[in-house]
């Protein structure tokens, strides 16, 4: 749970900034992206000037929570190292690993004196002034909602709808073990607050792309199943990407149907990048922890989604992963 601390934390800040620099993690997910909109609207509601700048654009299904503002924009050291200096306070949302936030890690560490960190992924150490984290958190827009609420602060219905979005994609459309009775609470508050879940799963989960859509097609076409069905694993190479015309598709839902095969509890989905990189997804049932699978290759997350960043060849990676993600079945069986 938030501490009293961590009120404090985030009171102080408000009491001093006056200009908001708002910061996520690369490839910003829905708890990233909707935990920016809802604090960043409550903040300019109370005459605070507000910028929300990441490393990498909104993703196109991610983009109505944008609709009336503010909107990202995607870092450009040229405009915004000095915006960087001018804030009053960063603020780094669900993220707290430095090495997560890509090319913006050099200039936010440059000013971590300033920088304020809300976040609910477990912590690996972190540089910056000041941290709310709760790894008891559904997600990071639980955070921001309450410690707004504890201030008294309301949220209007596009903020709702942002921090809706965060909770329930972070939750699986709370269908996750971390969808927990404060996750639920939350939720009901934020549909009386305007937020609308049918919109909300509408703009994200049935607004694919045909790109998207033959990549996917691609990608399960090369499921293997490994240890007896219990761990499946896919593969999407840059040729595929470029034969789909899916540069820039969003494949973090591509393991859910390898973790909906009967038997399976851990499900691996490997994605080649370009630079000699491979993004690995991991997803699992129950009690199997791919966070500590996650932990052993330089990634992180949470107990059944985690996620690393590789570099390698293709291959290589994917016979590596695979093998650690079978014992981890095995000995978890």
């Amino acid at each position: 749970m938030i501490t009293p601390n961590d009120f404090e934390a985030f009171r102080s800040v408000l009491l001093r900034a006056k200009l908001y620099v708002l910061v996520t993690h690369v490839n910003p997910d829905g708890d990233a992206i909707g935990s920016e909109v809802g604090l960043g609207r409550y903040l300019l509601s109370q005459g605070f000037e507000v910028r929300i700048v990441n490393q990498d654009e909104t993703p196109p299904v991610l983009r109505f929570l944008e609709f009336d503002g503010p909107s990202a924009e995607s870092y450009d050291p040229t405009r915004h190292d000095g915006l960087l200096d001018a804030a009053d306070a960063i603020v780094l949302l669900d993220n707290s690993a430095p090495d997560r936030l890509g090319r913006m890690e050099g200039p936010v560490r440059a000013r971590t004196t300033k920088t304020l960190c809300i976040d609910h992924h477990p912590t690996r150490g972190t540089p910056w002034a000041q941290n709310v984290i709760d790894t008891s958190a559904s997600a990071t827009a639980v955070l921001v909602y309450e410690l707004v609420r504890e201030r008294g602060g309301a949220f209007d219905h596009p903020a709702a709808d942002a921090l809706y979005a965060g909770l329930a994609t972070d939750t699986g459309f709370f269908r996750f073990n971390s969808a927990s009775p404060r996750a639920f609470r939350i939720a009901a508050e934020l549909l009386e607050a305007g937020a609308d879940p049918t919109r909300c799963y509408r703009e994200i989960y049935e607004s694919n792309t045909l790109a998207y859509t033959r990549l996917l097609g691609r990608a399960l076409g090369s499921v293997s199943i490994d240890r007896g069905g219990a761990v499946a694993h896919a593969g999407i190479t840059l040729g595929m990407i470029e034969a789909c015309g899916a540069t820039g598709v969003d494949t973090s839902e591509f393991t859910t149907p390898l973790l909906a095969i009967e038997g399976v509890r851990i499900a691996i989905l490997f994605r080649e990048l370009p630079g000699g990189k491979v993004k690995v997804s991991l997803r699992s049932k129950g009690e199997l922890d791919v966070s500590l699978l996650a932990a052993e290759f330089g990634g992180g997350g949470h107990r059944n989604a985690s996620g690393i960043v590789m570099p390698g060849p293709f291959e290589d990676i994917v016979r590596t992963v695979t093998a650690r993600a079978v014992a981890l079945a095995e000995d978890g069986r």
